[in-house]
């Protein structure tokens, strides 16, 4: 495989092997269900696959398995592996894979998974009870507003799923539907929505910790102070946190600036940004397993870009580098609070492969919009990754001299756009300039 097709085929991998969850926005979606549904989507539980879908059809065993992934880092705080390898015949979406590896899914026997089936109400259940046990959580029995005894349907549950409908009934997060003139039915082997999956998925994340926090970023940057901002080590034996000289914390509707603070300075050659990533004497990675015991999660804000044109806030994850960490959460805050209010939807860092991305030390942004292409001789582009750069017109594109190109170039970061003579890499800011 070439470079270039590796290359294309590593960014779009990143989907799911990275802490970011991308924002799929539904189309269609009943009046009802319109609050949830948003909460849904500003939480990052929205996969790409569901962008501009109708939010009344039902869902598949892929769409949910997107759905499920995302909720998984979202209630555990980490991120799931970049996996390559499927298990199944007739299914090669990541999704899928990362689902089935975490055990929150199964397939229906001889290398079948059975993509775009519908995926019935108890095995949704059964697939939202599982990541409890992958996240290593717990739902105590309780006393909730419903119980599956109030249904007369319960008998219908096949054994395999009763266990799995009694605590999604408990917490709330799975209802009974009703018809006219008709008691309420659990429903066990009808279909769900998609409105409707993205709603248990809300009310999942909100039952058993969808907010939780990042891991602390360690390396050069020793920890987050109660208030969020990052805290380094002082030469005297204290600490100093970035914005003042007095280690106080700036406004929090302000961009936490790391380095604003006179003791602290950015790392200026190559020697000392080496220095700071890999620590004195130190050099990059040479085995996945090597790199992965160095990167850490993030959680950042984003804005959303919605059908109507509106921006909300969302949350995307990152496994970046752990050194990096506090710098990463710099940048992706001055972004947020920027003028532009720059949509992202595709995100990525980390993933295992030659270059910058296998050291967590360089980030890809709405790569559709944002193409990799050679030059030609005559001066034009040919697109190798990506489709398109229209700053102005797209408004994922990054612009030149925006928010997203001050925030990274601030911090040392260069942008592909402009780092080379033999090819144009929009999407791409990298430490090391590669």
């Amino acid at each position: 495989m070439s470079d270039s097709l590796r290359r294309c085929a590593g960014a779009f991998a990143l989907l799911t092997a990275l802490l970011t969850p991308k924002a799929g926005a539904l189309t269609n979606i009943s009046v009802w269900a319109q609050e949830g549904v948003s909460a849904a989507e500003a939480s990052g539980l929205a996969p790409s696959t569901l962008a501009a879908l109708n939010a009344k059809g039902e869902i598949t065993r892929a769409e949910f398995c997107g759905v499920v992934v995302n909720l998984y880092q979202a209630v555990s705080g980490k991120s799931v592996p970049l996996l390559s390898e499927t298990p199944f015949d007739d299914c090669d979406d990541p999704s899928v894979t990362a689902a089935y590896k975490l055990g929150l899914v199964s397939g229906r026997g001889n290398g079948v998974f059975d993509p775009n089936a519908s995926i019935e109400r108890q095995d949704l259940c059964v697939m939202l009870y599982n990541v409890l046990d992958a996240a290593d959580l717990t739902a105590p029995p309780i006393a909730g507003d419903g119980a599956v005894e109030d249904y007369p349907d319960v008998p219908d549950i096949r054994d395999y799923a009763v266990n799995a409908m009694i605590t999604m009934v408990d917490y709330a997060i799975v209802n009974g539907i009703s018809a006219q003139d008709q008691p309420p039915l659990l429903a066990p082997a009808g279909t769900a929505t998609r409105e409707q999956a993205l709603i248990m998925a809300n009310r999942f994340c909100a039952a058993f910790g969808g907010d939780a926090p990042p891991p602390a970023p360690v390396g050069n940057a020793s920890s987050l102070d109660p208030e969020g901002g990052i805290v380094f080590p002082d030469p005297e034996g204290g600490s100093v946190s970035p914005g003042t000289e007095d280690g106080s914390v700036p406004p929090q509707d302000e961009p936490i600036n790391v380095w604003n603070g006179s003791a602290l300075t950015l790392p200026q050659t190559n020697e000392e940004k080496l220095a700071f990533v890999y620590g004195e004497g130190g050099a990059p990675y040479q085995t996945a397993d090597e790199a992965e015991t160095q990167m850490t999660q993030i959680r950042v804000k984003v804005w959303r870009l919605q059908e109507d044109g509106s921006k909300t806030t969302g949350i995307a994850w990152l496994e970046v580098n752990r050194s990096l960490a506090p710098v990463y959460e710099a940048i992706f805050e001055e972004i947020y609070h920027g003028d532009e209010q720059f949509p992202i939807k595709d995100v990525g860092c980390y993933a295992w492969r030659p270059g910058e991305h296998g050291q967590g030390t360089a980030v890809d942004i709405n790569w559709e919009e944002n193409m990799e292409a050679t030059i030609n001789e005559d001066g034009s582009l040919t697109p190798t990754c990506g489709t398109h750069w229209l700053p102005g017109e797209d408004p994922y594109s990054i612009p030149e001299g925006g928010d997203v190109y001050n925030a990274f170039t601030k911090y040392g970061f260069t942008w592909g756009g402009n780092a080379w003579r033999s090819k144009r890499d929009y999407m791409h800011f990298s430490y090391f300039g590669r």
